[in-house]
């Protein structure tokens, strides 16, 4: 009896985390696959000139990480790649919407035709144990690949043009004269018409190479922002165990993409059953923190983070988390030379309101 009851006790230890320290760390092997999606959900108001101007955003994106490789010092190389990607966004200014799984959809949108060239492409992320992102490989390919499909669809848009007739010398009627015969088929003109625009660029390749610079200049095409969303999809880990209730340190980014703010953020262990560690992640920013650089701007900003996140205790990868953010303050803007409807610059109140949630999917 006393031999079930301490069986009965170890279970239940092992189950709560109470039997030792958590010794978390990317455990990651070769080979190993992960369909994961993040979602971005973000609520912006700010008041410029007296006009509230709001601004909801909503993004999904779907990724496939494949560990590589993993040298000896336990540092893995995981290419990721784009399988899926959903956007949109309404505004005072209006709306856009994005679907790639239907991308006919989205013919009015600006960034449809990059975001459609960006699906099955890769690049490469190097990742310590802890969950340190120390390298990310391959963006400058991948932009050059989406370049080239670009131009693919361009091309192919050329060749749709609608067919040439044949004219007729109508002075007899019927017989056509000589010229007139030599009609010029549709494919024949796009072939040309093709070989002229890539002449006017110095080559298909030079063509190919300026929408690479295009798409590499975009806004949210940079490397930190590819780093912040992937910090938001790998838990940074402690350099110590830890147990049920203890707590570490980490950077985090807490607003939106489009407006990035690193923060320390304080991570705890709340428990431990069957292979799962949860872990709580909170923070908080006061208006007397240093302000945030935005661009020529600087955002004084304050607010809360509370998020939760499932990790696997065997591979130290992140399954599922969610956090929610709360944001207010303003945003001061130099004055320009020149500029006379702000010459002394402009101070913007400002509200963010944020949903990150991150999610297994199936990989196709």
């Amino acid at each position: 009896m006393v031999f079930v009851l301490l069986q009965s006790v170890g279970v239940w230890a092992v189950e709560s985390g109470a039997a030792g320290k958590l010794d978390l760390k990317l455990r990651l092997k070769p080979g190993q696959k992960y369909g994961m999606r993040i979602i971005e959900e973000d609520k912006i108001s700010q008041t410029i000139m007296g006009r509230q101007q709001d601004v909801n955003h909503i993004k999904a994106t779907g990724l496939r990480f494949e560990v590589e490789e993993v040298d000896a010092n336990s540092i893995a190389t995981i290419k990721l790649t784009y399988q899926t990607l959903r956007e949109k966004t309404n505004s005072w200014a209006g709306g856009m919407e994005y679907d790639s799984t239907k991308p006919c959809t989205a013919a009015d949108n600006p960034l449809a035709q990059m975001y459609t060239a960006m699906m099955g492409e890769s690049f490469i992320m190097k990742v310590t144990p802890e969950g340190k992102i120390i390298g990310l490989n391959g963006i400058d390919e991948m932009f050059l690949g989406m370049a080239e499909k670009i131009i693919v669809a361009e091309d192919k848009l050329i060749t749709k043009a609608p067919p040439g007739t044949c004219s007729r010398n109508k002075s007899n009627g019927n017989t056509p004269t000589e010229e007139t015969q030599k009609e010029i088929s549709a494919e024949e003109r796009a072939k040309k018409r093709i070989e002229r625009i890539n002449k006017e660029y110095g080559s298909r390749e030079k063509r190919i190479e300026v929408v690479k610079e295009m798409i590499k200049k975009m806004p949210n095409m940079g490397e930190d922002q590819f780093r912040n969303m992937l910090s938001n999809m790998i838990m940074v880990f402690p350099d110590r165990p830890v147990g049920i209730g203890d707590s570490w340190m980490a950077k985090m980014i807490l607003a939106s993409q489009s407006l990035p703010i690193e923060i320390d953020g304080t991570c705890t262990v709340k428990g431990s059953k069957k292979g799962v560690v949860i872990v709580d992640v909170s923070s908080k920013r006061n208006l007397d923190d240093e302000a945030v650089p935005i661009g020529k701007a600087r955002m004084k900003i304050a607010g809360s983070y509370q998020g939760t996140s499932e990790i696997d205790e065997a591979s130290g990868w992140m399954m599922r988390s969610k956090a929610n953010m709360h944001f207010s303050g303003e945003m001061k803007m130099t004055g320009m030379a020149g500029n006379k409807q702000m010459p002394q610059g402009m101070t913007v109140p400002m509200s963010i309101e944020s949903l990150i949630a991150v999610e297994p999917m199936e990989l196709e």
